[in-house]
């Protein structure tokens, strides 16, 4: 389980990967660095500002639930589960249509 120690905003002075979603941080941005220890071993990670507000409000990603790329999992996985719903065009529309 990775505990986290300690979060802050900085200005990145090289690009890194954000631990969330895995795309480039750009030097001179503003991200979120965060400290964490995970089985006794100390670790540090950026995040995009964006990734971190998602982590903190989606309850998913807490405890276990974070972890590298987890963000972009977590969008892949509702894409799958979404793209598994069969659809028959004789199926009732759950909404009513307004006449053009």
């Amino acid at each position: 389980m990775l505990d986290i120690t300690s979060k802050k905003i900085v200005t990145t002075r090289k690009e890194h990967p954000c631990f969330g979603c895995t795309d480039a941080i750009d030097k001179g941005k503003s991200a979120i660095c965060v400290t964490a220890k995970e089985d006794e071993q100390h670790t540090r990670f950026y995040l995009h500002q964006d990734c971190n507000k998602i982590i903190a409000k989606d309850k998913r990603f807490s405890g276990s639930g974070l972890y590298y790329g987890c963000i972009k999992e977590a969008a892949e996985k509702a894409l799958e589960d979404s793209n598994s719903i069969e659809f028959t065009p004789n199926e009732e529309i759950p909404f009513l249509m307004r006449n053009i």
